[in-house]
């Protein structure tokens, strides 16, 4: 399916832990073409994240990337913020030039007009990532609409997959002729998909315009079951081989998918309102103040609440913009105001998403500490542990 897009002499950053599917299955394709690979890590890609040299990204100069929606998102979050801090007139003109890219970009439209963009305007924002990116890979969980248009209208265009362990990685992939926001792509030759009615919570094959349900796939690419686990095989994999991935997924009629949430992460509100943790998540975690969020909601509220682990320069930023001097970030974390001035960003970023009133958050935390997998509250692909955050913060969820 992509084979018509590599090219001789493309280079790939690698940096995620093979541990992660993702990453062992892209390494694996990229000695199958013939592509160079160069190895990194998350906590040197960038040039804020070292001292006196260059980030992985700009040494290496990529021309192919993978990512989890983490990495984009401290990109974009960068380029906002360098953005930012230029002049009024400046500000104006990339605006201005990512919304005439963009219009172009979701209609197919290429020719003078772009290239002269990414010349005059987008250039500095492609030398951050070396200058040589053509295409990027997003996959592990759910991208933001924000960040996935922004960087692909003022970067490269950022494709989604869709795959798990169970399944060696790829089931479905996002090609650039069938580009567009919120997908992931078509299923790969190897892999069947079907969607399968989630009756309580109002998801159905048979829905209109387009049919929605939990996600089941099959095909030689799939596990045949956990290693000495019966009741966990019995429970994920039917007996004709239709593996129940537990993702609420959504067709479109050009035969690309969509992935809605987790079935385990709807929550019935107090209303009887289903809301989507992961989609809410990619949502608010696009705001300027937020490296990490877990939302969290149940049957007895009305509204969700979120655990956010606040971006320390934007948060010091704000403070200063408010007049509130003296404090660390910890303290500043817990201050009033500024817990206040970054609900309302949260709340401005859902109405920009389209969030319904039963998506709008109620109320936030702000965590001054980042989450690791050492500390045991990620993954080693950097995916939250739901369930350890929500026992770690139990006081504040209260």
């Amino acid at each position: 399916m992509l084979d018509q897009y590599v090219r001789e002499g493309d280079v790939l950053l690698a940096y995620l832990p093979l541990a992660h599917v993702l990453e062992f299955l892209v390494e694996n394709v990229c000695l199958y073409w013939g592509i160079t690979l160069g190895y990194g890590t998350i906590r040197t890609l960038t040039d804020n994240s070292v001292r006196e040299c260059q980030g992985d990204i700009k040494e290496l100069r990529p021309t192919l990337m993978t990512g989890v929606p983490a990495v984009w998102e401290t990109i974009r979050k960068g380029v906002v913020a360098q953005v930012s801090q230029s002049s009024p007139l400046v500000q104006r003109i990339f605006n201005a030039a990512l919304s005439a890219k963009g219009w172009c970009f979701d209609r197919k439209i290429g020719g003078p007009l772009t290239s002269f963009l990414d010349t005059l305007v987008f250039n500095k924002v492609r030398q951050q990532t070396g200058g040589r990116l053509r295409y990027a890979l997003s996959g592990g969980a759910p991208i933001s609409q924000e960040t996935q248009r922004f960087l692909s209208t003022a970067l490269c265009p950022i494709l989604q997959a869709y795959g798990m362990t169970e399944s060696c990685g790829m089931c479905a992939i996002l090609t650039p002729e069938v580009f567009n926001y919120n997908r992931v792509g078509s299923p790969v030759p190897c892999v069947e998909v079907k969607l399968v009615d989630v009756a309580e919570a109002g998801y159905f094959a048979t829905d209109e315009p387009h049919q929605r349900g939990e996600v089941w796939i099959r095909g030689p690419s799939i596990s045949s079951g956990y290693f000495k686990n019966a009741e966990e095989t019995a429970a994920a994999l039917t007996s004709d081989g239709w593996l129940r991935t537990g993702d609420i997924g959504e067709w479109h009629e050009d035969g690309t998918l969509s992935i809605i949430d987790r079935k385990k992460n709807l929550v019935k509100l107090s209303h009887g309102e289903y809301i989507a943790l992961e989609k809410l998540e990619s949502v608010y975690k696009s705001t300027a103040y937020c490296n990490n969020i877990c939302i969290y909601a149940d049957a007895m509220q009305s509204k969700p609440i979120a655990i956010i682990v606040a971006s320390e320069p934007r948060i010091m930023e704000l403070a200063k913009s408010k007049g509130i001097e003296g404090h660390d970030f910890e303290a500043l974390c817990k201050d009033k105001v500024i817990v206040k001035a970054v609900l309302e960003s949260c709340l401005a970023t859902a109405k920009r998403a389209g969030l319904k009133p039963a998506e709008m958050l109620q109320g936030i935390y702000l965590e001054h500490e980042e989450w690791t997998a050492v500390g045991g509250l990620l993954t080693a692909a950097q995916k939250l542990k739901r369930k350890e955050i929500n026992v770690a913060y139990a006081e504040q969820i209260k």
